[in-house]
């Protein structure tokens, strides 16, 4: 494999770091299907047919000879342990496979192919064992046999699954962008996003072009792998070279894209695309564990992320993000019943690493962009999910506490704009008009007071009203309602910059009850249940909603956590009970 080359050197990456079972055993039939072979049997945990792992059967490229593969596959290199270690072992199985598979169980209507005995697996062979291999095949000669690693696999697949009739000369020219790319921290992946659209026939609207509106459900099926594929690459990749928010960004947004072009011709029902789609999902959670646990050891200390930062307001952007991110990855989770590879629930640690930051790093109650919102209410739905309301109640408080201060004195409050120039402005002292400009709206205020009843903080929110109404009566709070028709949308942008409506001005009355009775009005009166709609929650996959909240920035509907009250064991009954 030339080490000039970007592409296969991701691939070889890539594949060094798939598991056995359910990654690499579901590339392979892929890839062999892509070769003009058939496999006929998917690989199943567990199940092995006298060494053999699967079959798959085509003609030869090389000869046009009619072949059998029997595969044999493992993960990592090949070493003594690896090829004579125990029943499971390369050279067992082999023996297994002349022994008794050859002998009795070859298929019907294949007795007469030849046949060829591939070990597979996601490393190399090791020099210890490479006499062992060359010793084991120079003495059945009556078999061919063959030798996949993960340089060999790596070259296979950019000539078939990436090749120039599925990959035009563009896609390939953009992947390769993305791998050189990947490592800059400051990089959204344009290149990898542009063959993403043209693979899944899409303009840059996120409307179906003429490609998509040609295309059949089993060419979308394939297009979907093909994407999938591309992405894995470059996240990979991108985690190779320590930047593993980069290699969950890429998944993040594969995903939704995806999920977004089935919706739209509404095939997320549709079993093979649904099932393509979970793929990527599963994918999607997989970079989510790894940015998890690289940054688990630094939540868990105090201002454990601050060396990442150089001054006030950064840190606590800083800080909301990894808030943002830890939450809608810990929905991800709720929402699934995910569980690790080794069965370990994830659920609980999610909402611990949670707990973690908040209590560890005060500034996070302290968000400085209206923006924040997303990233502060998809906290507290997890928090509330998870049944941690002590810990909810304590940090909405807090940001109330420090918003209703912050407004108070005129300073470092979160600015409407979003813009880190007007809060870099706001710091080193800003004009009146500045000022009047950066808190014409405030999705944040309206947010934390409908949470502060909600969570029984009535104290806190009549204390916030009183502030609105006689300190800073010039801050437009509001909040923004999706349309009926909302998921058209709101896999493939920011869903609330054209449609949908805000409730403005967001009125705060003086009595913390009459807010209750409020939203209690609102449930009752049958307006947009968010969830009833989610094509999302019919596949299965709620957490996706979420995880466009945070992608695209736009706000959770306060219509999905207004019904939080209302659920069977609800958040009013437990506060009831806590107090």
């Amino acid at each position: 494999m030339s080490a000039g080359n970007p592409m296969r050197l991701a691939l070889s990456h890539y594949l060094r770091t798939l598991r056995e079972r359910d990654e690499f055993d579901r590339l392979l039939p892929e890839l062999l299907t892509e070769m003009g072979y058939i496999a006929l049997v998917k690989p199943k945990a567990g199940v092995r047919q006298f060494g053999v792992d699967f079959p798959a059967a085509g003609k030869s490229p090389a000869d046009g000879i009619d072949e059998l593969l029997l595969f044999v596959i493992k993960q990592g290199d090949i070493g003594r342990r690896t090829w004579d270690g125990d029943h499971n072992a390369v050279r067992p199985s082999m023996d297994e496979i002349i022994d008794v598979y050859l002998a009795s169980h070859v298929p019907l209507g294949y007795e007469n192919h030849r046949k060829v005995v591939i070990v597979a697996t996601t490393g190399d062979l090791g020099q210890e064992v490479q006499a062992n291999w060359a010793g084991y095949t120079n003495r059945h000669r009556q078999l061919r046999f063959e030798f996949w690693g993960a340089d060999r696999v790596s070259d296979l697949i950019e000539s078939h699954l990436l090749n120039e009739h599925l990959f035009d000369g563009q896609d390939r020219a953009d992947l390769r962008k993305s791998l050189v790319m990947g490592a800059d921290s400051d990089y959204r992946f344009d290149d990898l996003c542009r063959l993403m659209l043209r693979q899944l026939g899409l303009t840059a609207d996120g409307q179906l072009s003429d490609t998509g509106l040609n295309q059949s459900p089993a060419t979308l099926l394939k297009a979907l792998r093909r994407v999938h594929l591309a992405a894995l690459v470059c996240s990979y990749w991108a985690d190779a070279e320590g930047e593993r928010r980069q290699a969950l960004w890429v998944m993040e947004r594969t995903v939704l894209w995806s999920f977004h072009r089935a919706v739209l011709q509404r095939l997320h029902d549709d079993a093979d695309i649904q099932l393509a789609i979970r793929d990527i999902w599963e994918s999607y959670l997989a970079a989510a564990r790894r940015y998890h646990d690289r940054v688990e050891r630094h939540i868990r200390i105090k201002d454990g992320l601050s060396g990442y930062t150089r001054e006030g307001a950064e840190y606590a952007i800083t800080l909301l993000e990894q808030v943002g991110l830890l939450a809608s990855i810990g929905l991800s989770m709720v929402m699934t019943g995910h569980a690790t590879p080794d069965g370990e629930d994830q659920r609980e640690s999610m909402a611990d690493a949670l707990e973690n930051l908040l209590r560890n790093h005060p500034a996070a109650a302290s968000p400085r962009l209206d923006g924040h919102v997303v990233d502060v209410c998809l906290a507290l739905v997890l928090l509330t999910q998870c049944g941690r309301f002590d810990t909810a109640r304590w940090w909405a408080a807090e940001i109330a506490g420090r918003m209703n201060f912050a407004f108070t004195l005129d300073r470092m409050f979160p600015v409407g704009t979003d813009s880190l120039d007007d809060l870099v402005e706001l710091e080193v002292g800003p004009g009146d008009e500045l000022k009047k400009l950066l808190k014409q709206c405030s999705w944040l205020l309206a947010t934390i007071a409908s949470w502060s009843v909600m969570l029984g903080l009535d104290d806190m929110y009549e204390t916030i009203a009183k502030g609105h109404a006689q300190s800073y009566p010039e801050v437009g709070s509001q909040l923004w309602h999706p349309p009926l028709n909302w998921s058209a949308g709101w896999y493939y942008g920011p869903a609330h910059h054209e449609r949908g409506s805000s409730e403005a001005p967001y009125l705060l009355p003086a009595s913390a009850q009459d807010l209750r009775d409020r939203i209690t009005k609102f449930n009752t009166s049958g307006r947009l249940k968010w969830e009833e709609t989610s094509p999302a929650l019919q596949a299965g996959l709620w957490a996706i909603d979420f995880v466009a909240c945070r992608h695209f920035r736009t706000p959770v509907p306060a219509s999905m956590w207004y019904h939080l009250r209302d659920e069977p064991t609800s958040m009013a009954e437990q506060i009831g009970a806590d107090d």
